[in-house]
């Protein structure tokens, strides 16, 4: 046997680097979740996972795609759908080295639009902080209007009513005041005319 695919064994099957290794061992820990987290006797949920398997191109290596073939086989056994109306396995494209490029462009692609979707969703945050700050200045400084008016909702319930009822007596008293000073001096002048 061959010490270097010996270090790239997965049960039956040897990989020739460790790319489609790691590949391989990837998918192997899918389908172990998948098998422990699914009621494989159960058909309908087999036929769930199945669906989403071939719609997503789940499984790319020779251990995902036995595992995708065996529950196509017992879909089609349980009488639960028929072969010609399930949906096929998709097998990769031939040429890794051209479909791993198409996967770092697209994968290139994707990271540069989130990034982007990153970078305006910051910049939005940053904006909304500001107006957030701004509206909390603003509010404040209404606040402290507020509590140094003289007559304000702080000071309404302690002695707002006294306070503008003092003002008004003492209003009506410097009138009062004012008259009676008036009347005096009028009443002075007269005296003094009479005198003469």
């Amino acid at each position: 046997m061959d010490k270097n695919n010996s270090k790239y064994t997965i049960g039956d099957y040897s990989f020739s680097n460790k790319a489609d290794y790691e590949r391989a061992a990837k998918e192997k820990e899918t389908i172990s979740y998948i098998v422990a987290n699914t009621n494989m006797a159960d058909m309908k949920s087999v036929l769930k996972v199945y669906n989403k398997s071939v719609e997503k191109k789940s499984f790319q290596t020779v251990l995902g795609l036995e595992f995708v073939k065996n529950m196509r086989k017992s879909l089609i056994n349980s009488g639960i759908v028929a072969d010609d109306t399930i949906q096929p396995v998709p097998v990769p494209a031939a040429g890794g080295s051209r479909v791993k490029q198409a996967d770092n462009s697209i994968a290139a692609g994707m990271a540069e639009k989130y990034k982007l979707a990153y970078e305006n969703e910051r910049a939005g945050r940053i904006i909304r902080n500001m107006v957030i700050a701004f509206l909390i200045l603003i509010i404040g400084a209404m606040m402290f209007i507020t509590y140094n008016s003289k007559y304000s909702v702080f000071t309404y319930f302690t002695d707002y009513k006294a306070g503008m009822e003092d003002e008004l007596v003492d209003k009506y008293q410097e009138w009062s005041n004012q008259l009676k000073e008036k009347e005096r001096e009028l009443n002075e002048r007269e005296k003094a005319l009479k005198n003469q």
